[in-house]
């Protein structure tokens, strides 16, 4: 079974939205046709707005998504299902990244000055004191991180879409053909 077959089969229908009690208040803005098909806008759109959203925020990213994705008219089940590459496996590497994609774009070094840090007793409060200079580039790296993700998941899924698209197109073109061949033979 392909991938596409089982998002498909698992993507939920606008007629079960209407009939969930707590969905039925939003099932005018549910009802959009992008929000439950996968087309050449709404893929890409999903993908962006799943990786920038579950770059930034580590935490309930999957619900954040689904609902940034109704008025963005992208994929809901695509966005909440591409947050998942954020994951605790994930999470420390991309933070040691960010901090030092931050440091290299602020230019300055992030490190405990060793006269500050003198002033400053117990390891707690040192720890505490490396965070607060820590926080800057790792915020900047994060958001860094975010746009060039959805940036690259919006080029790539758009590009392998189209990629999909044609060489469906084509086999069903060569098989027209030779259904032409054999029928004129």
């Amino acid at each position: 079974m392909s991938v596409a077959a089982f998002v498909r089969r698992h993507i939920p229908t606008r007629e079960t939205v209407g009939d969930n009690w707590l969905l039925r208040p939003f099932a005018r803005q549910l009802s959009q046709p992008n929000l439950w098909r996968m087309n050449h806008r709404s893929v890409p759109r999903a993908v962006a707005l799943g990786l920038g959203i579950g770059v930034i925020i580590p935490f309930l990213h999957m619900v954040i998504a689904a609902l940034l994705a109704i008025p963005a008219r992208a994929n809901i089940a695509i966005a909440a299902a591409v947050t998942l590459v954020v994951n605790p496996l994930t999470i420390p590497p991309m933070y040691w990244a960010a901090y030092h994609i931050g440091k290299w774009e602020l230019r300055r070094g992030a490190d405990v000055d060793p006269a500050a840090a003198a002033q400053v007793s117990g390891e707690l409060a040192r720890f505490l004191f490396w965070i607060h200079h820590a926080s800057g580039p790792i915020a900047l790296g994060i958001l860094t991180i975010a746009a060039s993700a959805a940036t690259l998941g919006y080029v790539f899924s758009a590009f392998f879409w189209r990629r999909w698209i044609t060489s469906r197109y084509r086999a069903r073109r060569t098989l027209r053909r030779n259904d032409r061949r054999r029928s004129s033979t």
